[in-house]
């Protein structure tokens, strides 16, 4: 069955919204600790857009780390560090 088409205006007030699309890998080429996702979240508490989406990689297959199985922990590990970053950076919004 055809889907019923609702007008853009329906759903969201007439006010314009802010949209921050950012991908990663969000790591420096040599570390782990999320310096990128730090700055980008700076960005983010400053610009304070209405809707933020990170597109991974958030840590490159190809890191140095990665690939010469040096992580400081497991891939679950690095991600909820990513996570904390993201949390953490976020909080301060309040």
């Amino acid at each position: 069955p055809k889907l019923p088409f609702f007008p853009p205006n329906s759903f969201f007030p007439p006010e314009q919204r802010m949209v921050l699309v950012a991908c990663g890998p969000f790591t420096p080429s040599d570390g782990v600790a999320f310096e990128p996702l730090s700055d980008l979240l700076e960005v983010v508490a400053r610009d304070r857009p209405d809707v933020c989406i990170l597109f991974g990689p958030f840590l490159d297959a190809k890191h140095e780390q990665v690939e010469s199985c040096q992580l400081p922990g497991s891939f679950s590990d690095v991600f909820r560090l990513c996570l904390r970053t993201i949390v953490e950076g976020t909080r301060r919004w309040g």
